[in-house]
């Protein structure tokens, strides 16, 4: 079928304002309206679910789908993004009064329809179209029916585990008709629609040829010269004075902006300047940083050949009551740590409580020896605790 030549006009009118390909989208929009005279066009507002809007095409009406040996219309509604084709349309089953919406594979409750020619339009959008689409979409609703009819019966009662109906049959509004009255378009309808018209050219209508000219009787006869001051000298003052009017007055914006060029030449070659400088001393700081880590690679390697000091020789006091402090306080730890384990191997039956009480009255005897010292130690040295 052939798009109106108004409705394509208002539709590149419409796509000129916001949409990203305009050539591409009305070429697709186009074509499915062609394909499809039950949808409509029309921009309305659109509330994506992060709650921002946006005025988008709209294309809403029914779209014919065999089921069970019967043509059915079912109801959509398609909104194309402003990013298209980059981005794929939204597909919504647009259930009349009568109709509910009916769940299953491709569609959710809300009624949005899902599918993966749709998941995967970013990856191909160059090859994707909403003509393929829809005839993706007459398949899929002639598996699974997107809407059912509404009904009003009452609930079960509790306890009563009905078993599943069938599926209900189609809503009154959406008659089916014979097979036969669906065909498939001519091909002068499958052509595309013509390109709108460029802005500022209307369509001229088709006019009536020309009267047959005269029998030629001799050379034409040339107009008159114009008088000068006249009135075709007049307009052409008229005209030269609003040139120069607007000549002058776009004047002083060029020079202002001339004023600002040269301006922003001189802060650029400024710039350009303390670029240059900076560019010197980043370079003068990177031959200094690779000249230290050349001499801390040489350091690092001398290093590896030196033996490694014991951490014993390395870890000792100033002094030699010092040095006594250290030992001592290991030993009185090695000797909680020996009773400690003792307790634990009497527990767990490894040796004779007899064995234990004695060697436990040896160690804590030591124990505590060695606890004095290191008290006295330390309050002649001065250390707290």
């Amino acid at each position: 079928m052939v798009v109106q030549q108004h409705v394509l006009n208002w539709l590149y009118s419409v796509l000129t304002s916001e949409y990203h390909d305009v050539n591409r989208t009305y070429n697709d929009v186009a074509q499915a309206l062609s394909q499809y005279p039950s949808l409509s066009p029309r921009t309305d507002v659109h509330t994506f679910p992060n709650g921002s809007s946006a005025l988008l095409l709209h294309l809403s009406g029914t779209i014919p789908v065999l089921f069970r040996g019967a043509t059915y219309r079912f109801p959509i509604s398609l909104w194309v993004p402003h990013a298209y084709p980059r981005e794929p349309p939204l597909v919504y089953v647009t259930p009349t009064d009568t109709m509910v919406v009916r769940p299953g594979q491709h569609v959710d409750p809300q009624g949005q329809v899902y599918h993966p020619y749709l998941v995967g339009w970013s990856t191909f959008w160059d090859k994707s179209t909403i003509l393929d689409f829809l005839a993706i979409l007459q398949g899929v609703f002639a598996k699974e029916p997107p809407v059912v009819a509404r009904q009003q019966g009452r609930p079960p009662p509790p306890g009563h585990t009905p078993t599943p109906p069938p599926i209900p049959p189609l809503p009154p509004g959406l008659a089916p008709r014979p097979t036969s009255q669906v065909q498939s378009p001519a091909p002068d309808e499958a052509r595309p629609p013509p390109p709108p018209p460029k802005p500022g050219h209307p369509t001229v209508p088709q006019q009536q040829p020309p009267p047959a000219p005269a029998p030629y009787a001799g050379p034409p006869i040339p107009p008159p010269p114009p008088k000068v001051g006249g009135p075709l000298a007049q307009t052409l003052h008229a005209h030269r004075q609003k040139a120069r009017a607007q000549n002058t007055a776009s004047l002083q914006g060029l020079q202002a902006q001339r004023a600002a060029m040269l301006h922003a030449m001189t802060t650029i070659q400024a710039e350009s300047a303390q670029l240059t400088q900076l560019t010197a001393l980043l370079t003068s700081n990177t031959a200094i940083l690779q000249d230290s880590l050349r001499k801390a690679d040489g350091v690092i390697e001398s290093s590896s050949r030196h033996p490694e000091p014991n951490v014993d020789e390395l870890l000792v006091a100033p002094t030699v009551v010092g040095n006594q402090l250290y030992e001592l306080v290991a030993e009185e730890r090695a000797l909680a740590d020996a009773i400690f384990v003792l307790g634990r191997a009497v527990e767990r039956g490894r040796i004779a409580p007899q064995v234990f009480a004695r060697m436990t009255r040896g160690l804590a005897r030591e124990w505590y020896l060695k606890k004095a010292l290191v008290r006295k130690i330390g309050r002649g040295m001065g250390l707290a605790g």
